[in-house]
């Protein structure tokens, strides 16, 4: 077996065959827990919003409205324009979880998973693993429909494939630092059950033919099935 340090605090693991593994042990590696201490802060948030009481006087709250917990599980499409070799697509799942602050403001929890079972015809597979919470925003809500934006914080463990300039297959990893961006539209098909489209621009990061890494622009579209814990009046 045959070890490379090329630069930095990357390390290569090779095998000699014209290929060689690459883990990104980058400094956002090390501080890694940060992400996740913001997870649990915004699932203690979810949580708080579910059993708050309700019967405390608060002013007029919007029709249609009222603070519950809501939670599911969808299919996701992901579009990701890899460095150095262009789009490859991947189908996956999305688990998410969301919680009222008030009629126009949420908090939401989402962990995603998709993956390319042959990535660029490599017989190797990629996948993207997102772990991100943040605030969602309702500029229309009504009884049956609701619009709404959302800017998500967290990580991304991302695996795949990469080529060298001189043609050499590079595998790995690479976990750091991910946000996304979007807007959705949920229709309510029965008091306790609703669909949630959605549309996100997703900032992960990967490395390049240099074996560097960079930041990766993606695009996911997803729609969800989500359950309303709870009472919305």
């Amino acid at each position: 077996m045959i070890y490379f340090q090329p630069s930095g605090d990357r390390f290569l693991d090779g095998d000699g065959k014209g290929s060689y593994e690459c883990v990104a042990w980058t400094r956002e590696a090390r501080s890694g827990r940060r992400p996740m201490r913001t997870m649990l802060k915004l699932w203690l948030l979810l949580v708080t919003l579910g059993l708050a009481p309700q019967g405390r006087a608060q002013g007029p709250v919007l029709a249609g409205v009222a603070p519950v917990l809501e939670g599911g599980i969808g299919f996701s499409y992901v579009k990701s324009d890899v460095p150095s070799q262009g789009n490859m697509a991947m189908n996956g799942v999305l688990v998410s979880g969301r919680g009222d602050v008030n009629a126009y403001l949420g908090a939401k929890l989402e962990v995603g998973y998709s993956r390319s079972f042959d990535a660029f015809q490599t017989g190797r597979r990629a996948d993207i693993l997102t772990y991100m919470g943040g605030p969602v925003f309702y500029p229309v809500r009504r009884r049956k429909f609701s619009i709404y934006a959302q800017v998500l914080l967290g990580g991304a463990r991302e695996t795949g494939v990469n080529f060298e300039s001189n043609g050499t297959l590079v595998r790995g990893f690479v976990n750091r630092f991910a946000w996304a961006g979007g807007a959705g539209f949920q229709y309510r098909i029965s008091p306790a059950l609703s669909l949630w489209p959605e549309l996100e621009y997703l900032r992960t990061s990967f490395f390049n033919a240099n074996v560097a890494t960079q930041g990766q622009p993606n695009l996911r579209t997803s729609l969800s099935l989500m359950y309303t814990f709870g009472r919305r009046e």
